[in-house]
């Protein structure tokens, strides 16, 4: 239902969320979080972020059993890559009636910070010829640049005011949370206007 005839080439533009990409006859989760507990999926907050319902629909003139499977997870002379795969199916079987419909919830949780891509394979039954998916997700980890390692003050005359500036830049793919700590502690000579924030990627503030 979210399609894309083709992917934007620029950066944050090029990171899609939950799109079909018509030219890359591909599913694009976008970048996610790495590292989520698969076993907490049914949250509905991890629902939400991590997973997508794809529609299955029997269109055919008879009564279908399909089952789901992943191609990584094939044996490596079937096409399987032998690595496990973020990608979680479920259900992994359902029948179908004339006409009917029944959702496949596709689940991505990936644990390294690099471009996963899988297929989904739909076997139906007394059919030779499989369906095939493409899907991909982003592992993303949160990573901040900053401008300057040490914020260093000239001197100043008593009484008067000097501000300078510590750039912070978002270079991972997701918009990242950001505090400082410690500020607390700092000489009454100090003072920090903005202490945290949200920073989008590929942003600077």
């Amino acid at each position: 239902m979210f399609s894309k005839k083709t992917r934007p080439t620029t950066e944050p533009e090029s990171f899609l969320s939950k799109t079909f990409v018509i030219s890359e006859n591909c599913f694009d989760f976008g970048p996610l979080l790495i590292k989520k507990d698969p076993e907490k999926r049914q949250e509905e907050a991890v629902k939400k972020t991590n997973s997508y319902e794809f529609q299955i629909t029997n269109n055919g003139k008879y009564k279908l059993d399909v089952a789901f499977t992943l191609k990584s997870t094939l044996p490596q002379d079937e096409g399987g890559n032998g690595e496990p795969s973020p990608f979680i199916l479920e259900p992994e079987t359902m029948t179908l009636d004339i006409n009917s419909t029944q959702n496949l919830t596709v689940y991505a949780f990936p644990d390294q910070a690099k471009l996963f891509k899988d297929e989904i394979i739909c076997l139906i039954k007394d059919n030779p010829n499989p369906v095939i998916f493409n899907i991909q997700c982003l592992g993303a980890q949160p990573v901040v640049n900053i401008d300057q390692e040490i914020v260093e003050f000239d001197r100043l005359i008593l009484g008067s005011k000097l501000t300078k500036k510590l750039g912070l830049k978002n270079t991972c793919a997701i918009p990242i949370q950001w505090n400082l700590q410690g500020c607390e502690e700092l000489p009454e000579e100090f003072k920090v206007s903005k202490t945290s924030g949200v920073l989008k990627p590929c942003k600077e503030e």
